[in-house]
């Protein structure tokens, strides 16, 4: 079971040589079996709820947050918004030790100077407990991944711009850097400002509110530096390798990511004019380089060409997200059976890449490369787990229903001989609808 040096689909040449990784199968029944664990919102919740009452009721008590300003409202700048909001959408399952390191740095500076409060101890306790319980159950997952390491027997060749994304830096979301130097920038530019137009000549001369912000700023930059660190650690100990899984989004740990409003350059013809769209002219970089928006009006992708297929030319491209348009939703799984290649599977937050490969090992069809894995995170509830659709400037789509079209419908065509348990319904002027 080798895919040995063949190419991998949807990456560029020229770039070096491919790394080969291990590969296993995963059926669906061991998919859906993957122990669930403390849902992210859950734990955020958890996590900074009681922070935000602690820091609250101990505000007198602290003398570092109160030596800043009279009250908690002079702490509030753009450094220290971009601090809290990075930390609280950037900690993930390392929240919980955010919180036990906080606590216990408030309960080593109360024991030096009056002793430890009651509610100090308590908030300790709380966080030590959380932390436990958030470890071992994290830790289940990351064993099942270590074995089903141990039980690959084929391997998968990865591009080296695939592997790239496991970079040591790669292993916090990009909005967490950018809030990290944007709050280092505040004060940076804040203080040139003061240094050519006021009587400050140095840090000293500056306010405290501004010491407080530069202060919060570097801790938020290190604090990502360490929490990148950490996860990268992490997800050595478990190794990089491939797993072939469902593309099903109400089971695994998994979401997906769909495309809509995108067409693959590789699928664009002669007839096509979907470069031309205006959208296309965008300066902003694509979630994915190989495709770009489609045109309502190409001559080849466009709503009237879809709408004008015989019913046997539909069926063709029936199973392809471009035909939907901004109409796609998880309907058009529905049924399928289809198998996804992911690679960097580590553990719970972390963030697999799809690897294409030209065939599927374990039964079903590979999925198109419209589709791609999400962040290992638990949600609430996995059966209501939905598709996430974006287009290709990564902007979230929320699909229309059908009861919302404004033009009369042309005809509803069964997509059962796709093996998708549904039906396109075709719309006047509309894309089609999934139903």
């Amino acid at each position: 079971m080798q895919t040995g040096n063949r190419e991998t689909a949807g990456t560029r040449a020229g770039e070096g040589a491919a790394k080969q990784v291990a590969l296993r199968q995963v059926t669906r029944e061991e998919w859906a079996a993957v122990p669930r664990t403390f849902p992210d919102l859950w734990l955020a919740i958890c996590v900074w709820l009681p922070m935000v009452i602690f820091l609250l009721v101990q505000h007198d008590q602290l003398g570092m947050l109160a030596a800043a300003g009279d009250t908690l409202w002079d702490l509030i700048s753009f450094s220290m918004v971009a601090f809290v909001v990075a930390v609280i959408v950037g900690s993930g399952r390392q929240a919980q030790w955010l919180g036990l390191a906080l606590t216990g740095a408030i309960a080593y500076w109360q024991s030096s100077r009056d002793g430890i409060q009651t509610i100090v101890m308590f908030a300790l306790a709380y966080y030590v407990v959380l932390t436990v319980l958030v470890a071992c159950s994290d830790a289940r997952f990351r064993a099942l991944l270590r074995s089903w390491r141990r039980e690959a027997t084929g391997t998968l060749a990865v591009e080296p711009q695939q592997t790239r994304s496991f970079g040591i830096t790669k292993y916090l979301p990009p909005i967490m850097w950018n809030l990290a130097w944007g709050a280092l920038a505040y004060p940076a530019l804040r203080l040139l400002w003061q240094y050519f137009s006021t009587e400050v000549h140095s840090v000293a001369d500056l306010d405290a509110g501004f010491r407080f912000d530069m202060i919060a700023a570097l801790v938020l930059l290190a604090l990502c530096f360490i929490l990148s660190t950490l996860r990268w650690i992490s997800s050595r100990a478990v190794g990089i390798f491939a797993l072939e899984i469902p593309a099903d989004v109400q089971n695994g740990p998994t979401g997906l990511r769909a495309l809509g409003q995108a067409v693959l350059i590789e699928q664009e013809t002669m007839k096509c004019s979907c470069r031309d769209a205006e959208k296309n002219e965008s300066k902003k970089e694509f979630v994915d380089h190989r495709f770009i928006f489609a045109s309502d009006f190409c001559p080849e992708h466009g709503i009237e060409a879809v709408n004008q297929l015989s019913r046997s030319e539909f069926l063709q491209i029936a199973d392809q997200p471009w035909v939907y348009g901004d109409h796609l939703n998880g309907r058009i799984l529905n049924g399928q059976q289809l198998r996804m290649n992911v690679v960097g599977l580590t553990g719970w937050g972390s963030r697999p890449v799809a690897v294409r490969s030209p065939w599927s090992y374990g039964g079903g069809q590979l999925a198109s490369e419209y589709y791609a894995p999400l962040a290992a995170r638990e949600p609430l509830n996995r059966a209501k787990r939905e598709l996430k659709v974006v287009d290709p400037a990564d902007n979230t789509i929320v699909p229309e229903t059908l009861d919302v079209a404004g033009g009369p419908e042309i005809d509803r065509i069964n997509l059962h001989a796709l093996g998708i348990n549904a039906e396109a319904v075709r719309v006047a002027g509309a894309r089609p609808f999934l139903a």
